[in-house]
């Protein structure tokens, strides 16, 4: 409580519709935003007197199983692109490698944005934060597709596979099978890319062709700064929770051991600082004890440990926020006590 009357939120949502972009997980994953945390955020954000406050991610469907119900928030849960995935806007992306994304018209009809992130591993982006919440969390599948899309495509080695079905559990999509010839295949319409399916397999039978991770990382950045640009820059705050920090994003169905001890929180009006503030957060220093799990492995030295992890430059997406005006990575961290 103390960090949000740092910021000028009471000021700024008095007699608006206030929307609270969070992640709720998947599958069995249990290390998310504790519900408490989000009902001090609710009960604060309504202490300005605003129309209305919801908390929103892309869809809330067993939302619940985590705990975040509309009782324990005291705000209602919104699917940020409708009940049915269609309450969306079409807007053009302004990038030759990126088509058009559909944005969530409940999240652009808010007056003002909370980004109330947990930051994470990813295996494909390096980490997780403020600007991966927007960015996949505000669009349906499709979009989500079109921008791991960026990453490559898929290949299958019958060889190698083993045939375990590990692949076919952790698409949670269920756009993968293996056919009466005992092949594997993918759906591509309900494909969203998430690569879920070749980490999971055990024998590296399913490879990315062709990656290209730097782009996914240029996608994200895009795509959060077209759901930032729908709202006046002072009617956007970013928080981001370091803890119970993970290898994984909260989208897969389980939950590893923390990397690191927790950390704190870190909270702004500028995406590219709390991002990288909280990055720099983040050391190799502090690494707990089974922390890393097999078969993941420490690469060299000198890099951020998100990228000694997962071998991908966490700040990639950091410095195309910045490169598109988002905000600076010339800040101050003030802690508040």
């Amino acid at each position: 409580l103390r960090l949000l009357e740092k910021l000028p939120i009471l000021e700024r949502v008095k007699g608006k519709t206030v929307a609270i972009k969070m992640h709720f997980g998947g599958g069995m994953g249990y290390s998310t935003i504790h519900p408490y945390f989000v009902r001090l955020l609710v009960e604060y954000v309504k202490k300005g007197n605003p129309k209305n406050v919801f908390v929103t991610d892309q869809s809330i469907k067993e939302a619940d199983r985590r705990g975040y119900t509309e009782e324990t928030l005291g705000a209602k849960l919104v699917a940020s692109i409708g009940d049915d995935g269609k309450n969306v806007v079409k807007t053009e992306t302004g990038w030759d490698k990126l088509p058009p994304v559909l944005l969530g018209k409940p999240i652009l009809d808010a007056d003002v944005l909370i980004n109330f992130s947990h930051l994470k591993g990813h295996g494909d982006c390096g980490f997780g934060g403020a600007c991966k919440n927007l960015a996949m969390g505000c669009v349906p599948g499709s979009s989500r597709r079109d921008m791991h899309s960026l990453e490559g495509s898929l290949t299958w080695n019958n060889e190698k596979c083993i045939k375990c079905n590990k692949c076919i559990k952790e698409c949670e999509v269920k756009a993968n099978k293996f056919n009466k010839n005992g092949e594997y295949e993918i759906f591509w319409h309900h494909c969203k890319m998430c690569l879920h399916c070749m980490l999971a397999c055990p024998t590296g039978a399913i490879k990315i062709v062709k990656p290209k991770f730097d782009l996914f990382q240029e996608g994200l950045a895009r795509v959060a700064m077209l759901v930032l640009k729908s709202f006046k820059p002072e009617d956007v705050f970013h928080i981001n929770m370091l803890t119970n920090i993970t290898l994984f994003c909260d989208c897969w169905g389980l939950t590893t051991p923390s990397i690191v001890p927790d950390i704190g929180i870190f909270a702004g009006q500028d995406i590219v600082a709390v991002d990288h503030a909280s990055l720099k957060a983040v050391k190799d220093d502090i690494i707990l004890p089974g922390g890393i799990p097999p078969p993941f492995t420490l690469g060299k030295k000198g890099k951020h440990l998100f990228e000694r992890i997962h071998r991908r430059d966490p700040f990639q997406q950091i410095r195309a926020l910045e490169r598109l005006g988002a905000g600076t990575t010339k800040y101050a961290v003030e802690e508040v006590k």
